[in-house]
């Protein structure tokens, strides 16, 4: 492979996606000439550069908050379309509607380079009665393979274009010590595809170190049949602020469409190494049950994630080394770099967050403290 070729794409790919939004919404860089300009004049390499960079930098943030008004609006206004009640608190009832852009960029020996364009869009209707959500994903990852949904690199169904679903969630219903969504809608393209999807949600400390989590999914596509993911999940904190924290994740998936079983086993450490760093170091293995070789793949990896500007532009990088079925379980080193944007105008992303799930009586109760 001529990796010379796509180098430059590589690196020019990834700041695409920040400079065509920003660019959109972006207002004018105006610049009224004043006093000191006149004195400085005579220092082109002074002040100057410190006047660019400051113009600049408000660009960014008024093209990031024009995108995060519009998201908003948007939100808001249907929000009201739906459902008006006068008689609510408006300051209890805020829209946190966001929009998540991110690009990906993966190079493998191997491989090849791929590159990942996503656009997720969730709506936010606080005035809908029992918090039913309107949701909207423009590529939807359920029928992804089992490994890339654990491994954080679903990058959604991609073999027909207009995949985007849209529906309602109702979110967040307890029964017990359960938690539960539900989701209902229809996939966005001719003929309609109608979906619905069902989660359950259960976590125990079952020491005083120890925290596990089962997760249990059904779903199902009319285009594709039935679906479901079972995944249990233990949490132990290395250190007493669980600022580093390890986890062990077992997990298995069916899907009709390809009448096959998929399982994971993966070890993961977050390392939350500064305000604006976290690192992650993960080994696994995955099988599926229709192949003779019915391992697929054994990997180790470690990823550098880093909140580059305020809270909402992230950059992460994962090298990582694989040694999967397809290749004959040859070695395959590759890397992946992410850029992620958010716009929200109530929302604040904290993208850097790992933290070991409570049980429902306990976010409960700190809930109630917390009003």
């Amino acid at each position: 492979m001529n990796t010379s070729k796509h180098i430059p794409f590589f690196y020019s790919s990834l700041s695409l996606c920040l400079f065509y939004t920003t660019a959109i919404y972006a207002e004018p860089i105006t610049q009224e000439p004043t006093v000191s300009d006149t004195v400085t004049n005579s220092l082109p390499h002074a002040t100057p550069l410190n006047d660019t960079s400051h113009n600049m930098k408000q660009w960014i943030d008024s093209s990031q908050r024009s995108m995060s008004d519009s998201v908003h609006n948007i939100g808001e206004y249907l929000d009201q379309s739906l459902t008006k009640d006068e008689d609510e608190d408006e300051e209890k009832l805020t829209n946190r509607s966001y929009l998540r852009i991110r690009h990906r960029a993966i190079y493998s020996h191997r491989g090849k380079l791929e590159n990942d364009f996503k656009v997720y869009f969730k709506l936010d209707l606080p005035h809908v009665k029992r918090d039913w959500k309107l949701i909207l994903d423009s590529e939807p990852s359920d029928y992804d393979s089992l490994e890339s949904k654990q491994r954080g690199i679903a990058s959604g169904s991609k073999t027909k274009a207009g995949d985007t679903i849209g529906g309602f969630r109702l979110q967040d219903a307890q029964f017990g010590n359960w938690t539960s969504d539900f989701d209902i809608g229809i996939k966005i393209k001719l003929p309609l595809d109608p979906f619905t999807k069902a989660s359950l949600s259960r976590v125990d400390n079952i020491s005083q170190n120890w925290t596990t989590q089962f997760d249990q999914e059904l779903f199902y596509y009319h285009s594709k049949g039935v679906g479901s993911l079972t995944q249990m999940s233990g949490f132990y904190a290395l250190t007493p602020d669980h600022k580093n924290i390890f986890r062990t994740t077992t997990s298995a998936q069916y899907l009709q469409d390809g009448d096959k079983w998929e399982l994971v086993q993966q070890l993961n450490i977050y390392q939350r190494a500064t305000d604006k760093d976290l690192f992650e170091y993960s080994i696994g293995i995955s099988a599926d049950t229709n192949e003779i070789k019915e391992v697929t793949n054994y990997w180790i990896s470690t990823e550098w994630k880093r909140r580059m500007y305020k809270h909402w532009l992230y950059l992460a990088a994962r090298p990582q080394l694989e040694f999967p079925r397809d290749y004959n379980y040859r070695a395959n080193l590759g890397i992946m770099i992410e850029l992620e944007m958010f716009f929200s105008k109530n929302r604040k992303i904290d993208e850097l967050g790992r933290y070991i799930p409570k049980p429902v009586k306990q976010r409960t109760i700190a809930d109630h403290n917390s009003r």
